[in-house]
């Protein structure tokens, strides 16, 4: 089967125990040294604006953050408590730990250069992308990194951003897309068979947003399931990928955006690794097997490279 990723099939995992870089035409794995595995510690991987990757190697409140670009270039970019991608694609927010009861926030650029200075910043506080209003902190505020201010407080979670829209977990079984700017709502359906949200994926562009649901015992059986829809964050339609919903390892299995908007799931199915790649508008899934080192535990996270 030939590669189904086109131009730049090349993606960047957390399988443990080492942090392999992954051609899909030439279907070699490369370890990327420069990223230095802890056992036992957590290891995850994030995509930035589809070109690059964070890397995140450690344990949760002082884990070692390295940028991963094209041609496998690395750069530690410090120690950290949390990071989250800053929207212009060339730079994270990483949160740390000055003593035991006082942390800061500071902007590092992929190439290791400090941006914005460090600043105070609460230690209970998670971070997520927000999108062009910020940084979400704790699911329900959004926070102007640069100035520290609350942007906006939501009633719901929010489980993705894109631009400046953000799409809310609520009320009850449905969606609220929210206009950041404006404070416009519209409500969601839940499109799913499946009950449960098993992450999202925004595309760089800010135009889609790939929401997966997901259910660990499917009809109470052993099996589990994964369905992914794409929300048009410009119309507010929903539409169910081709193939689903599919029965996968869960834990196994992430989704991301390349830089020119197609998404790729990498998961477990059947006992052997398998990677999708899908352009919106398309009628069927490009599948292709992998064979990606053993993981010792935990989950799979990925990002494509540019």
């Amino acid at each position: 089967m030939e590669c189904p990723c086109g131009e730049r099939p090349v993606f960047v995992s957390s399988s443990r125990p080492s942090v392999p870089s992954c051609s899909l035409d030439t279907e070699r794995v490369t370890v990327v040294r420069s990223v230095r595995p802890v056992d036992p510690g957590t290891l995850s991987v994030e995509g930035v604006g589809g070109r690059a990757a964070v890397v995140v190697v450690g344990s949760p409140s002082r884990a070692d953050i390295y940028a991963v670009r094209s041609g496998g270039r690395v750069t530690r970019l410090g120690v950290g408590a949390g990071v989250a991608p800053d929207p212009n694609n060339r730079a994270v927010w990483i949160k740390s730990f000055v003593d035991r009861r006082r942390c800061e926030l500071r902007q590092v650029g992929l190439d290791g250069r400090l941006m914005r200075a460090r600043r105070p910043f609460a230690c209970a506080s998670t971070l997520a992308p927000g999108g062009s209003l910020g940084l979400v902190v704790n699911r329900t505020r959004v926070l102007d990194p640069v100035t520290g201010r609350t942007v906006l407080r939501t009633r719901w979670g929010v489980i993705a951003a894109a631009g400046r829209k953000l799409v809310l977990a609520g009320p009850g079984k449905q969606f609220t897309l929210t206009d950041g700017v404006t404070r416009s709502e519209r409500r969601l359906r839940w499109p799913s068979v499946l009950t449960g949200i098993g992450g999202a994926a925004v595309d760089p562009r800010g135009r889609f947003v790939a929401l997966g649901f997901a259910d660990p015992a499917w009809q109470g059986g052993e099996k589990q399931a994964l369905d992914v829809w794409l929300l048009d964050m410009q119309t507010g339609s929903l539409a169910q990928l081709p193939g689903m919903p599919a029965f996968v390892s869960l834990k196994a299995t992430s989704m991301a955006w390349t830089d020119d908007g197609r998404l790729v799931l990498l998961a477990e199915a059947g006992g052997r690794e398998v990677v999708a790649v899908w352009r919106p508008g398309q009628t069927q899934l490009a599948l292709k097997a992998l064979r990606l080192p053993k993981r010792d535990s935990g989950s799979d996270t990925f990002a494509p490279l540019g």
